[in-house]
């Protein structure tokens, strides 16, 4: 079983990436063949439909769409940019536009405006359009409380829904396969 955790901030070195690599440990702790891509670094470029109609992807992207496709488990994790989730991520997500994931799962992740639940309620609407079947758990972290001065989780609270979130996510997916 393989787990790709796509994390979308605008910053190398962020909250949402240091939640993506905590998610990722989890689910590595479950025997989950894990991968964290931080597009930020990973560099897709800017979504072109004519592209995706000719199927003349660079290779940057065809690698991506197929790691998205070959995964049995997707995490997104986003900061929360104006009360929604981040462009990186909406970029990557639009490039996978025409994938359906039927027989996936995914969990939704979030760092940013207090533990709101904005970006990941309308990431949820997303994953729905795609076909994945969501954890029901989901991850809300906030910078000013969930976390140390060197981005380590430290909330036993935010530990534990990253553990409930993960189990979730194992087990729909042994379900599925």
């Amino acid at each position: 079983m393989n787990a790709l955790v796509l994390v979308g901030s605008g910053d190398v070195n962020s909250h949402s990436l240091s939640l993506g690599k905590t998610i990722a440990r989890k689910l590595e702790e479950k025997n989950v063949e894990t991968e964290v891509l931080n597009l930020v670094e990973y560099g897709l470029p800017m979504y072109d439909r004519t592209i995706e109609r000719e199927q003349s992807y660079d290779n940057k992207t065809s690698e991506f769409l197929k790691k998205s496709v070959g995964a049995d488990i997707i995490v997104w994790v986003t900061p929360i940019y104006h009360n929604s989730f981040s462009g990186i991520l909406k970029n990557a997500l639009d490039w996978q536009h025409k994938t359906k994931f039927d027989g996936k799962v995914i969990g939704l992740a979030s760092n940013g405006g207090g533990r709101s639940p904005q970006a990941v309620d309308q990431l949820m609407l997303v994953a729905r359009s795609q076909g994945y079947l969501s954890a029901t758990t989901r991850v809300c972290t906030d910078e000013n409380v969930d976390y140390n001065s060197n981005m380590g989780i430290t909330s036993e609270n935010i530990q534990s829904r990253i553990e409930r979130m993960t189990t979730e996510l194992v087990t729909l997916a042994k379900k599925l396969k």
